[in-house]
């Protein structure tokens, strides 16, 4: 399951703290709390993980081996791209090529897009037409990530956490997410510069 959180202040603060007395208890039981932010909004989100299964079969319990295919398609496509995202009618043409597995319906695909959306895996961005990585696949699956397609995925200059939807800073190349940068850009009056390179931010 996976929770979003508004909290600010002090009281981000006093959630942690239960959050680490939690995790000290659930550790023994292979399972943890883990805190996440979704790439496109910038909201943080829990999600209660269970750190003993390999990350990307958490998603596979529930899903056919066909479907757990297309997904891995999907996540395959979406970090490759340099965007960070899949445009809608990309996402259902994978289904037409999952390898080992038999070719997929478009409807079927929806349906599962649809699902995976409702359970924050992935964001769909109806002004640009595509689906992100949602809150859910950070958290449960960053490890993964890293591991499986770590020289196609870097680090965040601004929060120093994965970033895969995001923009690059234009002299320099680094990465950082969208929500970052505006949160720099509105606490500086003055030019705000790359962390990076030090050229300045328009």
């Amino acid at each position: 399951a996976v929770v979003s959180t508004q909290s600010t202040g002090s009281g981000t603060v006093d959630l942690q703290d239960h959050v680490t007395k939690i995790n000290s208890q659930l550790s023994v039981l292979f399972l943890e709390v883990r805190k996440g932010t979704c790439e496109n909004t910038g909201s943080k989100y829990y999600a209660f993980v269970n750190c003993q299964e390999d990350e990307i079969s958490k998603l596979a319990s529930n899903y056919s081996a066909q479907d757990f295919a297309y997904f891995r398609k999907m996540i395959e496509q979406i970090i490759l791209s340099d965007e960070g995202c899949i445009h809608s009618t990309d996402s259902l043409t994978l289904c037409n090529n999952l390898g080992e597995q038999k070719k997929m319906s478009y409807a079927n695909a929806k349906v599962l897009l649809r699902g995976w959306c409702n359970e924050r895996w992935l964001i769909e961005d109806r002004s640009s037409n595509s689906f992100q990585l949602g809150p859910r696949a950070i958290i449960e699956l960053g490890q993964y990530i890293q591991s499986a397609y770590g020289e196609h995925v870097t680090n965040c200059s601004l929060c120093m956490t994965v970033c895969v939807y995001g923009q690059r800073c234009e002299d320099c190349n680094t990465k950082f997410h969208n929500h970052c940068k505006q949160r720099l850009m509105s606490g500086n009056l003055d030019q705000v510069r790359c962390p990076h390179c030090k050229s300045e931010w328009s």
